[in-house]
């Protein structure tokens, strides 16, 4: 999945929610700052925080990554 499909499903998913990724993130007690970062492919998530902050959101929205 390429980096336009991944913001395709998460804002589909979230917009049906009415939420937004920086509420969705501190909701999930996570740093929007990465979870953008994630999503915009500038971090693989493969070791320590950024691993647990995929995990979370390929539990979440599925296999994004």
């Amino acid at each position: 999945m390429n980096i336009e499909q991944r913001k395709s499903v998460i804002h589909e998913k979230l917009e049906s929610m009415g939420e937004t990724i920086t509420s969705w993130s501190k909701k999930n007690k996570l740093d929007h700052r990465l979870v953008i970062d994630l999503i915009d492919g500038k971090f693989h998530g493969t070791r320590g925080v950024t691993l647990k902050t995929r995990m979370h959101l390929e539990e979440f929205f599925g296999n994004i990554f």
